[in-house]
């Protein structure tokens, strides 16, 4: 190297370190020499240029066969708890195999004793059914459990149709207070159904 040269290395360098701290000038260093070795792979030098690089040349890809699988058929479960309208008088209805399935996981071995209940009070599984007033204090009995009604009550005499509001209301109250809401429990009426009740 000349001296004209050489002066202009240094004086280059001294630039270069100036204006950069040590650490960028590592960094600096290492990306030019990793820009170096992407362009020249290992055994090539600047003389081999001319060679013709190795090509691999993938002519066919095998046949990948993905097996077919038999689609699971899907299952819809019914729902258990049917709900009936009479299309001609409008009445809706809840059956004994309904009831249960809706009230017996709640109730446990006391189901039966409900269920005979129900049959003592509805006998014809209505849900609609009121029983027109007949109480003394002029409230109502409605729907599958004759809930009773009167104007001071938290709901209303519609939700009480709603078979399964009503069946919520009854299990409400036996939380609360057992059967003894229900005339046909204290009376015993309900016994006479209870062999009846699978």
């Amino acid at each position: 190297m000349s001296r004209s040269n050489k002066g202009l290395g240094i004086s280059m360098r001294a630039r270069f370190a100036s204006r950069l701290s040590a650490l960028q000038q590592t960094t600096l260093v290492s990306i030019l020499a990793g820009m170096t070795l992407i362009s020249f792979p290992a055994g090539v030098s600047a003389y081999d240029a001319n060679k013709t690089p190795l090509v691999f040349e993938i002519k066919s890809f095998p046949k990948i066969t993905i097996p077919e699988v038999a689609a699971a058929p899907i299952t819809i479960e019914e729902d258990p708890i049917k709900i009936e309208t009479n299309p001609e008088t409008g009445k809706v209805y809840m059956h004994e195999p309904s009831i249960k399935a809706y009230v017996c996981p709640k109730l446990g071995d006391k189901c039966k004793t409900f269920i005979a209940i129900l049959k003592a009070e509805n006998g014809t599984h209505e849900c609609t059914r009121d029983n027109k007033g007949l109480n003394r204090n002029g409230s109502i009995d409605v729907g599958l459990a004759q809930i009773n009604w009167s104007k001071n009550s938290p709901y209303t005499m519609e939700q009480l149709r709603d078979c399964k509001f009503n069946l919520d209301i009854a299990l409400q109250k036996y939380d609360a207070r057992g059967f003894s809401p229900w005339v046909a429990y204290t009376s015993g009426r309900y016994k006479k159904h209870l062999k009846y009740i699978n």
